[in-house]
């Protein structure tokens, strides 16, 4: 075999592997696109309707802050049985479908994916601080008001889930929901303390504002978490520091 033919065999071998190991690392990097492009989807899919969930919650309890507080707060028809019933059945639609996607994402999505082990800590850190300001952990005893226990809680963001829903798990639409808490005293029953302890806030208006302001408080570090850039979420999200001292104007809100 003459040089020539040496030289082409060694460059044939060697074109080959190279070809081999770029297929490789190609494929390689292609796969890797593509499991980050499913997380980011599967991220897509349950963070943007919990991050809706939360700061319409939080759009809704910053009222009650201010309502509790003494400040006026706009409504449509005030005095009204009309702004009543929609004050009441609105209110707590916002708050269970905060529970519904809550549910979902525990159920479908086990936890959801944010690109690190830390970030899928913290994402839990802060479901956990909602969790634990509705169910009064973080009061004493004499200021529990509005309180939603966490298997009540739970039973809640269960009975959003819309079971008729077509291909993924979504929550009840708000039409669904008054529709089916009308014709449906079971389901109804389950949300029974919830308006129970609703209509605590506004015999116990002080220690009412205190305990929506820190639901309000934890809900906004979930928020600020979830579109750190204000990206989806472009309403007000300061935090509230609340008033406990009698005779005080409630809760103040903060930088």
């Amino acid at each position: 075999m003459n040089n020539v033919s040496v030289i082409s065999a060694v460059v044939s071998v060697a074109g080959a592997v190279l070809t081999a190991v770029l297929g490789g690392v190609f494929e390689a990097r292609r796969r890797r696109t593509d499991r980050e492009q499913l997380r980011r989807d599967l991220v897509s899919r349950y963070r943007d309707p919990l991050l809706q969930s939360a700061a319409s919650l939080a759009a809704r309890l910053r009222n009650g802050i201010d309502l509790l507080s003494g400040r006026e707060v706009h409504q449509a028809a005030p005095g009204t049985e009309r702004q009543d019933e929609y004050n009441r059945y609105e209110s707590l639609y916002r708050l269970s479908a905060y529970l519904g996607w809550v549910q979902i994402l525990q159920q479908e999505a086990h936890f959801l994916d944010m690109g690190s082990r830390g970030r899928n800590r913290r994402l839990m850190r802060h479901l956990g601080a909602v969790k634990a300001a509705l169910s009064g952990h973080t009061e004493p005893s004499d200021a529990r008001v509005f309180l939603l226990l966490g298997g009540e809680q739970q039973a809640i963001g269960e009975l959003m889930i819309d079971p008729d829903s077509p291909d993924r798990p979504r929550c009840l639409g708000y039409v669904q929901f008054r529709r089916k808490y009308r014709d449906d005293a079971e389901f109804a029953e389950w949300f029974a303390p919830l308006l129970e302890e609703t209509g605590k806030l506004l015999e116990h208006r002080e220690q009412g504002a205190a305990r929506l302001t820190t639901v309000y408080n934890a809900l906004i570090d979930l928020i600020t978490y979830l579109d750190p850039k204000k990206v989806w979420i472009l309403g007000p999200n300061r935090k509230f520091e609340p008033a406990l001292t009698t005779g005080s104007p409630g809760a103040t809100p903060t930088k």
